[in-house]
């Protein structure tokens, strides 16, 4: 049988969520479909190799302002392929396939986020639900990454929406493949890692006022990630003598997670929460904010805290520090739950259903 032609869209290759799942689905993808892999703007933060692609093309997005001449190039490139589908990956590629895309090849968007939870200014978020809403069309396909965004989605199309889907995030195989071995005590250093840009939505300064109410008591905590607080961020490290690291962007986080005791992320909202499904796949314990995607996504297998509430997280610690929750049983239920919700082959399988629908 003929492999069908996909042209699949996505905003850039910097590293992040939902590039780093492309990127690793791609190999998988190429034995099923010719793809022709395309980018809005060059950022690459990955090996030219790892594009497991038939062809990789970037069209030299620039903004907002670009969004017809980029879409006017993405149709070049439709026209040229001929594909029996195209898929597009985040807010800006949405747009422009949605602007490139005819009628007659069926368009797959997904959305990553709940929309309208980013704690953006006013003006710039209805900006960007009139985009979304004069773009649309009712035969245009949804994935969505939770129920959570999908009802987000809804919402601001005020429910007058076409198909939609369900599709969970998937964990990398890596994830499974190194084991968090358990060995917490009492009275050790409790050493938690969290994997976090460092921007609003991820209530970085939050993590800091639990890290400063626990100074004198033995936690350390260790963030994975950068953004546009980093500077920040370090200086109120250095003013208040906390037991605080920033790591910045790793590529082996699967390596590293096992090194730590405890996973946490506390999150003002989220649109799946791939971090804390990576954590809970090594078998990390995961102790996170109660927002409903949280809920949704790791059901009764985690720790859910109040993250406006400082005390929240620091009794949950002092809890373990304690000896009161034991992190072992933690650990075994998050990673068999891991196992059966986010497979990769799972994954392809539910993929593979939505694009022969």
């Amino acid at each position: 049988m003929q492999k069908k032609k996909i042209v699949h869209v996505i905003d850039n290759l910097v590293r992040g969520g939902a590039e780093t799942l492309l990127v690793d689905l791609l190999p998988d993808l190429v034995k099923e479909y010719h793809i022709t892999l395309v980018t809005l703007s060059p950022e690459l933060e990955f090996e030219r190799e790892q594009l497991a692609c038939d062809e990789y093309i970037s069209l030299q997005f620039t903004g907002p302002r670009s969004v017809f001449s980029t879409a006017n190039k993405l149709k070049d490139i439709i026209r040229k392929v001929k594909p029996d589908l195209v898929r597009t990956q985040l807010f800006w590629s949405t747009i422009v396939g949605r602007l490139a895309c005819p009628k007659e090849i069926p368009l797959f968007f997904s959305i990553h986020n709940a929309m309208n939870e980013d704690p953006i200014a006013w003006y710039k978020k209805e900006f960007l639900n009139v985009v979304e809403r004069w773009s649309y069309r009712r035969y245009h396909n949804m994935i969505g990454v939770t129920n959570a965004v999908i009802d987000s989605f809804k919402k601001v199309h005020r429910g007058a929406v076409g198909k939609t889907f369900l599709l969970n995030n998937y964990v990398r195989d890596a994830f499974f493949s190194h084991p968090y071995t358990e060995n917490y005590r009492p009275g050790k250093e409790l050493r938690i890692v969290a994997v976090s840009n460092l921007k609003k939505i991820k209530n970085i300064p939050y993590m800091l006022e639990v890290m400063r109410e626990l100074r004198n008591e033995p936690v350390s905590l260790t963030i994975i990630g950068d953004g546009e607080f980093r500077e920040m961020t370090e200086q109120y490290i250095l003013d208040h003598g906390l037991k605080v690291t920033l790591k910045g962007k790793i590529k082996n986080v699967d390596e590293v997670l096992p090194q730590y005791d405890l996973f946490i992320s506390v999150s003002m909202a989220e649109g799946f929460g791939i971090a804390v499904a990576e954590a809970m796949s090594i078998g990390l314990p995961v102790v996170i904010s109660d927002i409903p995607v949280y809920r949704e996504v790791c059901g009764d297998k985690a720790v859910f805290v109040n993250n406006t509430n400082v005390a929240s997280l620091a009794e949950v610690l002092r809890k373990i520090m304690d000896g009161q929750l034991l992190l072992p049983e933690m650990s075994r239920t998050a990673q068999l739950y891991a196992a059966d919700q986010f497979s990769k082959k799972g994954y392809i399988d539910k993929l593979k259903k939505i694009y022969n629908s």
